[in-house]
């Protein structure tokens, strides 16, 4: 394998390495909420480099689900439980 290909694939696996610390960091971090019976992680996630609406996303994540809400308010760490589940919803 040349070297400049091997240098790019190095490259890349090391960007999806980093993308999934940066994912694992966010998640511990999370917002912790529970309701019925389920308990959920909300968490910012940064716009990326190919995502052409380039703002960031307020994740929902459960063991049995994922929601993304793109328009939400800066003030979401502040919300009750409830309202950010009712926020979850709109997807």
């Amino acid at each position: 394998m040349r070297t400049e290909l091997r240098s790019v694939l190095f490259r890349r696996m090391g960007d999806a390495d980093s993308g999934v610390s940066q994912l694992r960091e966010l998640q511990r971090t999370a917002r912790r909420i529970s309701s019925d019976g389920a308990f959920w992680l909300v968490f910012e996630l940064p716009a990326k480099a190919y995502d052409r609406r380039q703002a960031p996303s307020l994740v929902f994540e459960s063991d049995q689900v994922v929601r993304r809400v793109r328009d939400y308010p800066a003030n979401w760490r502040d919300l009750s439980d409830d309202d950010l589940l009712a926020l979850s919803w709109r997807i």
